[in-house]
């Protein structure tokens, strides 16, 4: 009989225990449901040097950019992109020419524009910013430029960038997330250097939890980083850039981590207008997409997540097509190749259909 009823307390007891446990780890997955429930992603999407137009000698050829848009529509150039800028929330680019329909006519070889119109192959291609601060913004001088912001308002574009012709930064917002953007070119910034930490104070105050810088810098067609890109990172890092975007060299280098900021050195070309070749010897076919998860819980940002998308620029070749194209396994596996080389980190691998995710990087505690 005394066995049997230590047998029943036991069993009570036991009955208690689970029921405790089980209690407590409801609540336990009620508590981390109820964090997760207040995390929110927003995923920006970076292409690099975009050119949609051509020098004026070249406009009016049979295998010019222009050619091309009039034979297949505004949608043509990033069509095939489209999975990755329509599935996002905001997608950024460099915009490497003016939109003008009326200046003089210029004989320079490296005078880009297109007209007015194309600006509506940002929206057509769901690119909703650009940056401003290059050396072909001032193509046109003036005229050409307020001739592309206001081509640029009207289809709905925001844009930035510390120029000669000013300093503009833009905000966007979703569900209380602020996003900031502000374009550096070091030619600008050594005699503007007041301006520039002004526009990322302006961000700041505007309520922005997140600043994306876009720095327009390094040596063209060099497949590493140099010394001006790595300086103005600490610089852009110290002003309040969360991100770092680079631009001009034209092929894809590597990658650093500092202090919770990612700086993408150069993602190389998108849909460029200026080159009509891509051969590998003069112009490079190879380029990459970069895909932010940007996290935040209560209006907090806690971090961000890379993914490299590996592209070639055209789906032709030797000649251009103006029609970037993602590319899968030792097409991709080439492109991360070439950004690992200048990365003095281990990237995580490319795998077919995912990209190249990598760690996520948390920022500040």
């Amino acid at each position: 009989m005394q066995n049997i009823r230590v047998s029943l307390e036991w069993e009570l007891k036991t009955r208690m225990m689970k029921r405790v446990l089980v209690t407590v780890l409801l609540a336990m997955v009620m508590a981390l449901s109820a964090a997760y429930a207040d995390e929110q992603t927003i995923t920006l999407t970076c292409l690099g040097d975009i050119l949609l137009g051509s020098n004026d000698p070249v406009s009016t050829r049979e295998y010019a950019f222009h050619r091309y848009i009039e034979r297949f529509g505004l949608s043509y150039p990033f069509e095939r992109l489209m999975e990755l800028t329509a599935s996002d929330d905001i997608t950024l680019a460099n915009l490497e020419c003016v939109f003008n329909d009326g200046a003089e006519i210029q004989k320079s070889r490296y005078r880009f524009r297109g007209p007015v119109s194309f600006a509506s192959i940002l929206s057509a291609g769901s690119i909703e910013a650009v940056n401003l601060a290059n050396n072909h913004s001032d193509d046109y001088g003036a005229e050409g430029y307020q001739s592309t912001v206001k081509a640029l308002e009207n289809a709905g574009i925001l844009f930035s960038g510390s120029t000669s012709n000013g300093n503009t930064v833009s905000v966007w917002e979703k569900d209380g997330i602020r996003i900031g953007f502000v374009g550096v070119i070091p030619l600008h910034y050594r005699d503007h250097a007041k301006e520039v930490a002004d526009c990322f104070e302006e961000l700041k105050a505007a309520g922005c939890q997140v600043i994306v810088a876009s720095l327009h810098a390094g040596k063209e067609y060099s497949p590493t980083h140099g010394s001006m890109q790595e300086r103005y990172g600490r610089i852009l890092r110290s002003l309040g850039a969360n991100i770092i975007i680079g631009h001009h060299p034209h092929v894809p280098q590597g990658i650093d981590v500092t202090d919770g900021v990612t700086q993408l050195y150069s993602l190389g070309n998108a849909s460029f207008g200026g080159n009509t070749g891509v051969d590998e010897k003069i112009h490079s076919l190879i380029s990459a997409v970069a895909q932010f998860e940007l996290r935040f819980r209560d209006g907090i940002y806690l971090g961000h997540q890379l993914t490299l998308w590996p592209i070639h620029i055209s789906g032709t070749t030797p000649e251009n097509n103006y029609q970037p194209v993602l590319v899968s396994g030792d097409e991709a596996q080439a492109v991360m190749k070439r950004i690992q080389k200048d990365t003095r980190f281990k990237l995580k691998v490319y795998v077919d259909g995912q990209g190249a995710r990598q760690d996520f990087i948390p920022w500040g505690d």
